[in-house]
């Protein structure tokens, strides 16, 4: 195990150094001039100060020396700062990735705990007119883009009900001050409702598919087929034997699941919006402020092999068949 963790460790460096060379190249490619996000528009200035502002930022350099000093500076913990919000990026983060966090959990909960006994009873009932519904229902789920969705969600049940829709507090209530931290969650609740809505929805046609063939899959073996002759009920039948091999995929899935929480939605975020990172890395994808989107993506991409990392284990620890080498 230790060794296996040890390689995996090591396959971090070359991977890493891959990802942030190609967005370092990327970022240098987009139009637009980071000194001027950071001037805001209307500034007047001279070049003099344009080139003082520059290397202060630590633009004046070459793209070669700007990406060794960004690298020398993440390997000792420092992303840098921001220049449009003018903070340092590991402060942005930190303020901006609990907010995310938040609305990526509720969501992710609400879409397991749906799926796993909405998968099974498809899978169970195949063909049916249940595992119709909710076949069509994750076709369209999965086609349908996520901004679109949350629009749709917003002309027909946020307007309609005069629900929340920017935004993780009332501004005028959080400017005054909550009376209670129970007020204050009751505040939350109402505008993460819509955007966990969402999320939820469109997580829910993936993972229903999954458990439903995962469980199709197993219920079709051989000792499946042995267990329901000697006489058990279905329910232990699915619950106690198919239901606990079929795992073994989803825990893969879950490995994946887990950056996501982090992560976010960029578009989804921003159309509510919703302080997230998500939100924060579109404003700063727009204004060029490259070691905003560096450290974030950075962030995220430690977080994807992190999350393989889990899933390898938790599928080593699942099926004891399987061995880390």
């Amino acid at each position: 195990m230790l060794r296996f963790l040890a390689r995996r460790f090591l396959s971090l460096i070359p991977v890493i150094l891959v990802i942030t060379i190609i967005l370092f190249i990327l970022l240098q490619l987009m139009p637009g001039d980071p000194v001027n996000a950071y001037l805001g528009q209307g500034s007047k200035v001279t070049p003099e100060q344009q080139e003082r502002i520059r290397a202060e930022l630590g633009l004046d350099k070459g793209p070669v020396t700007q990406y060794i000093n960004w690298l020398g500076r993440t390997l000792k913990g420092d992303f840098g700062s921001s220049i449009q919000f003018r903070k340092p990026v590991n402060e942005l983060i930190g303020d901006y990735i609990w907010n995310t966090f938040l609305l990526n959990i509720v969501s992710f909960i609400l879409a397991f705990a749906i799926a796993i006994p909405v998968g099974i009873k498809s899978a169970v009932k195949k063909y049916g007119k249940f595992d119709n519904f909710w076949t069509v229902f994750s076709l369209v789920g999965v086609g349908m883009p996520s901004f679109f969705f949350a629009l749709l969600v917003i002309f027909f049940i946020a307007i309609p009900f005069g629900l929340p829709i920017n935004s993780m507090r009332d501004p005028l209530k959080a400017a005054l001050g909550y009376s209670n931290i129970f007020e204050e969650i009751f505040d939350v609740a109402q505008h993460m409702l819509l955007p966990t809505l969402v999320l939820t929805i469109l997580s829910l046609a993936g993972l229903i598919r999954y458990v439903r063939n995962s469980v199709i899959d197993v219920i079709n073996q051989d000792y499946i087929r042995t267990a329901r002759s000697k006489g058990l009920s279905e329910k232990v039948v699915i619950y106690r034997h198919a239901f606990r091999n079929a795992l073994i995929p989803i825990v893969t899935l879950l490995g994946m699941y887990i950056p996501s929480l982090f992560g976010g939605s960029i578009l989804l975020e921003t159309v509510f919006v919703w302080p997230g990172i998500g939100n924060i890395l579109y404003s700063s994808v727009m204004n060029r402020d490259i070691w905003v989107v560096m450290g974030a993506n950075t962030f995220y991409a430690v977080l994807m092999i992190l999350g393989n990392l889990f899933a390898d284990i938790s599928y080593a620890i699942v099926d004891p068949r399987v061995k880390l080498q």
